[in-house]
């Protein structure tokens, strides 16, 4: 007769039970790779339309955090985010500035952060293409926290934007100062 000892049965499922949770936790940190991936091209996208929607329509157009029809504060970014015709160019979404494109609110725990030359809550942009003196970044930190999957996007005054980069191969990116990205 020929048949599976216990020993051989218990071997066997010990090995696949290693196999499913080293597999569970690469999933995971794939999904928490894609999801601050997904977050930060949203954010490049709003940038660069915001931009070529200054420059085709010849006024300045305006980035700002905020829900609904109103810009929110400085880092409200996870609540959404509004583009708009800013035609008194003041950052602030007034009556009858037309509304281009809501960006929706990031899942809980999501966080972006937006630092920026002149201290401004909002990102302008200028019918020429170029901010109005705001070269600065956008922050994105994951739930918790952590620098893995944290993600930088740097602007620079001409409007020209790019992503942080890992340079040192530690799997944290660094900022344009060469420090490893961190969340407040």
């Amino acid at each position: 007769m020929r048949g599976t000892t216990l020993i051989e049965l218990l071997t066997a499922l010990a090995v696949a039970g290693v196999l499913l949770a080293w597999g569970g936790i690469e999933a995971t940190r794939l999904l928490a790779a894609f999801r601050a991936d997904a977050a930060v091209t949203q954010m490049l996208g709003a940038v660069r339309f915001a931009r070529h929607a200054a420059a085709e329509r010849r006024v300045t157009v305006t980035l700002c955090p905020g829900a609904a029809d109103r810009c929110g504060r400085r880092n409200d970014w996870h609540r959404g985010a509004l583009v708009f015709l800013d035609r008194d160019g003041n950052g602030r979404r007034d009556r009858g500035e037309e509304m281009l494109r809501r960006l929706p609110r990031l899942r809980d725990g999501e966080r972006v952060y937006w630092r920026s030359f002149r201290n401004r809550t909002s990102l302008s942009m200028l019918p020429t293409g170029l901010t109005d003196w705001q070269n600065g970044s956008f922050l994105y930190c994951p739930p918790g926290g952590d620098a893995r999957y944290a993600r930088q996007l740097v602007l620079n005054a001409q409007g020209r934007i790019r992503h942080a980069r890992d340079r040192d191969g530690d799997g944290i990116r660094e900022d344009a100062n060469g420090r490893p990205l961190t969340c407040p």
